[in-house]
């Protein structure tokens, strides 16, 4: 399987107090300070996904589930706000980091992250996953990711990148092993500059394997136009012994 970017002119979705121009430009507008506007953290948690992801992602294959994650996603276009994880609807992500070992929030994965990945689902090659297995999700590039006025800065799409490879690497055995790895080397081509506030469709595909070696192909992509590639990466994946 050859890894073909997704698509789409850059949809931004309509959140709740939040102004954004009308128009392709896919920059939203930062909350304004008035009392009747959230504050930005707030803005961040509620999230309207583009259309595009409710229209493409049953054919991405089986979605990944992990605790830490499902505390702060779900299927639906509407997604839960924070104030649900708060009020017990919803297990917290924090809590289950550090009840779990870990010191902090997930970099890419976590609800006020700069730059959000969610809703990945994987579609293997065959039972024994390996070469043409690939993984599909979700970005979104958030006002906290911005570098020159208006668009995001180069790192965020790289961490995008490492975060794709990484995780597309985890399924090369054919089954999920979170953390079976470490991401080894990044090469990044960064094609085009994103907008603040863009969702993007991102892409990881296995192209070789060699012992502990996993060698992954990704994209960041627009959701509907496979032709506009914002940023393409090849990574190295080193698997645990």
């Amino acid at each position: 399987m050859t890894l073909s970017p997704p698509s789409n002119e850059t949809e931004t979705p309509r959140r709740h107090r939040i102004n954004q121009r009308d128009d392709s430009s896919g920059v939203l507008e930062l909350p304004s300070q008035s009392s009747d506007d959230c504050s930005l953290d707030d803005a961040l948690r509620k999230r309207t996904l583009p259309p595009w992801v409710a229209r493409q992602i049953d054919e991405w294959g089986e979605r990944l589930s992990l605790p830490e994650w499902d505390a702060d996603e779900k299927i639906s276009l509407e997604e839960y706000d924070y104030h649900d994880i708060q009020n017990g609807c919803l297990c917290s992500e924090r809590d289950y980091r550090q009840n779990s070992g870990w010191t902090g929030t997930d970099l890419c994965h976590s609800a006020t992250s700069p730059v959000r990945c969610s809703h990945y689902a994987i579609q293997y090659k065959d039972n024994n996953g390996g070469v043409g297995t690939t993984l599909t999700g979700v970005a979104h590039f958030t006002p906290n990711a911005e570098s020159h006025s208006g668009m995001c800065h180069g790192g965020a799409m790289t961490s995008v990148m490492d975060d794709v490879i990484g995780w597309t690497a985890f399924h090369v055995t054919g089954q999920c092993i979170p953390w079976s790895g470490f991401t080894a080397q990044v090469n990044v081509s960064l094609k085009r500059p994103i907008p603040v506030g863009s969702y993007l469709k991102i892409v990881g595909e296995i192209i070789k394997t060699e012992g502990r070696k996993v060698w992954i192909a990704s994209c960041i992509v627009c959701g509907d136009d496979n032709d506009k590639v914002y940023c393409t990466a090849e990574g190295l994946v080193i698997l645990k012994k």
